[in-house]
């Protein structure tokens, strides 16, 4: 009877969310704007940091473009909460690095 109890719960809890009972209200018009910028800089985050597995494949031009599409967008996580920051100034910084450290690489190998 106790498991029955709890399903029943649990689908419940499932519902409400599910069809906006308990849905949290919409932010308001600031936010939202504010979400979509923030939701640039992510993109950008997301779309630079992805590409580093890759890194040893790119072109000295691709890597080029990396490099400044990296100090591009520092000054945008320069504007963040101190905690967020940090944690992606260091995750933007080491993915810079890597790709930095395969051009210089790839320089070296080309003399």
């Amino acid at each position: 009877m106790g498991k029955a109890k709890l399903v029943a719960t649990l689908v419940f809890l499932g519902l409400t969310g599910l069809y906006g009972v308990c849905a949290p209200e919409k932010p308001p018009a600031s936010s939202q704007g504010e979400a979509k910028a923030t939701e640039g800089w992510q993109k950008e985050f997301d779309d630079i940091c992805s590409k580093t597995q890759d890194a040893m494949t790119f072109t000295a031009e691709q890597l080029t473009a990396l490099v400044q599409r990296c100090d591009a967008l520092e000054p945008q996580i320069e504007k963040l909460d101190e905690t967020r920051k940090k944690v992606y100034l260091k995750r933007l910084r080491q993915c810079r690095g890597l790709f930095n450290y395969v051009l210089e690489s790839k320089k070296k190998d080309n003399k």
